[in-house]
């Protein structure tokens, strides 16, 4: 099972990139201000395109504060960053599915977009996984459109899914294997 204090200490770097859970409770509300600026910034309708329709216009800071309330109710949210700077460049989402399994989600700002930071950001969250033993499963979903984010998790190492539905496949990493 996925411990939930664990989920808390999530923090991770690779060559690049520094993740760190977002714990917004705890945030002053200067940085609480911030983080709902970048959301605003981030979520752009390139990035949001395959998305649910929750993450889609995301242009005030009061749909910024809704949408950040749903994530950390529905998920550990994870904020991405260069290493030393303060800016955000994307979000990774896990969410318990059953014992052994966790759903993932990930995000970057368009701005760095194929410049290989999505993949190193799956490989160093799936090394920090399989280090701390959280998990057996990763599983994320991919919009069929989403060309890119399916060539990243297939080149992460996570295979498609049987059953998967029309309009998302489902892609799973055993980290036990």
């Amino acid at each position: 099972m996925i411990n939930k204090s664990k989920f808390t200490s999530l923090a991770f770097t690779t060559t690049r990139l520094e993740v760190v859970n977002i714990d917004f409770y705890s945030m002053s509300e200067l940085m609480k201000s911030i983080l709902l600026s970048e959301i605003i910034s981030l979520l752009s309708a390139s990035v949001v395109e395959s998305l649910p329709p929750y993450f889609h216009e995301i242009n005030t800071t009061s749909k910024a504060e809704t949408w950040l309330m749903r994530m950390l109710s529905e998920s550990h949210l994870c904020s991405v960053k260069h290493k030393g700077c303060d800016s955000i460049i994307g979000f990774v989402f896990l969410s318990e599915s059953d014992v052994a399994t966790a759903n993932l989600g990930y995000l970057l700002a368009e701005s760095h977009w194929h410049q290989g930071y999505g993949s190193e950001l799956l490989i160093g969250l799936l090394q920090y996984c399989r280090d701390n033993q959280w998990v057996e499963k990763l599983i994320g979903g991919v919009d069929v459109k989403n060309e890119a984010s399916k060539k990243l998790l297939q080149k992460a190492g996570f295979v498609a899914m049987e059953g998967n539905n029309q309009s998302v496949i489902f892609y799973e990493y055993n980290l036990c294997g």
